[in-house]
């Protein structure tokens, strides 16, 4: 099993005043210490820049973040747990599932899956690890207005689940603009450990961004603040062992780059190299769909089909 994230209470030097603050501003664990700048900690918790380096240095100093040999990381990665789609084919191009620590992203025009799937993974996150399930909450961010509880009663219902118990173990906040979307991830600081969330959807990426930031002139501020976003997701990911999924619209392309299509994920180059792992979906006959892994550093290229169906999504089809 993986390690669980170690306590700010277990750093030496800490005194309990200085823990205090740092857990009611989301610091809970010397993971999230030790990836956070200076700059930033002593802006959130009033530190002079030199004793928030010093904390910093301290809470690296505990992890022991020095070189490790291949072996040892492809051990560590090994027993980081997946979380199952619903669909084994969808996790088998997946290596068998969606992983912790790092950011899945699904992109796809308009009825091809995006939402369902963030939907059932907020259901199938409450299973337990052997049903392929991480036994922890879901915190759904929407900026479109796509959530519906009445969905998620239906998939849970499938898998069995209290219709009641499935909906109170899925956190739910309406994006209403990109600072918004900031804010809203930089508080699930103190959230995330509290109520033992162990994934984060945010469906979808593209919209605010794409709305707020128009025009050539406004394409370097949009490429640092979706750099600052994906740094603060990455982190999440990677500190609290928890899963990260996103959900990206599309754009017209004049090139066929992704599964011989004619649009291409929206967000640019800036977004494009953020996600560890990236899904593209199509549409095929009836309720089939298709989902090509198309970018990832450790998996090759691959295609599954799969099913949106009343249960959810599923390898076989209702019809």
């Amino acid at each position: 099993m993986a390690e669980e994230p170690k306590r700010i209470e277990e750093l030496p030097g800490i005194s309990s005043t200085l823990s205090k603050k740092l857990r009611e501003e989301g610091y809970t664990t010397i993971e999230i210490l030790a990836t956070t700048s200076p700059a930033e900690l002593a802006s959130a918790i009033a530190l002079s820049e030199r004793f928030a380096k010093q904390v910093i240095k301290e809470a690296r100093k505990a992890l022991g973040f020095a070189p490790i040999t291949a072996a040892e990381f492809f051990e560590l990665q090994e027993e980081k747990p997946r979380l199952t789609t619903g669909s084994s084919n969808i996790d088998q191009i997946l290596g068998g599932g969606v992983p912790v620590g790092a950011i899945t992203e699904f992109s796809g025009a308009y009825g091809s899956g995006k939402t369902q799937i963030g939907f059932q993974l907020c259901i199938t996150v409450q299973l337990p690890p052997e049903q392929g399930g991480l036994g922890g909450k879901a915190y759904f961010i929407d900026t479109e207005g796509t959530f519906s509880p009445r969905r998620l009663i239906e998939m849970a219902l499938a898998l069995g689940k209290d219709r009641q118990t499935a909906l109170k173990n899925i956190l739910v906040s309406k994006a209403y603009n990109v600072d918004h979307m900031l804010l809203l991830v930089n508080e699930a600081r103190s959230l995330v450990p509290k109520e033992n969330i162990k994934l984060m959807v945010i469906d979808s990426i593209a919209s605010h961004f794409r709305a707020e930031f128009v025009g050539q002139q406004q394409l370097p501020a949009r490429q640092q603040a979706l750099m600052r976003y994906a740094e603060n997701l990455l982190k999440f990911a990677d500190s609290f062992n928890m899963a990260v999924v996103v959900t990206n619209q599309v754009l017209a392309s004049p090139e066929a780059l992704v599964s011989g299509s004619s649009v291409i994920p929206a967000l640019g180059l800036a977004w494009g190299h953020r996600p560890t792992h990236r899904i593209f979906l199509r549409k095929s006959r009836g309720n089939a769909r298709i989902a090509r892994l198309f970018d990832s550093p450790e998996l090759p290229e691959r295609e599954a089909i799969f099913f949106i169906t009343q249960n959810g999504i599923t390898d076989e089809s209702e019809e």
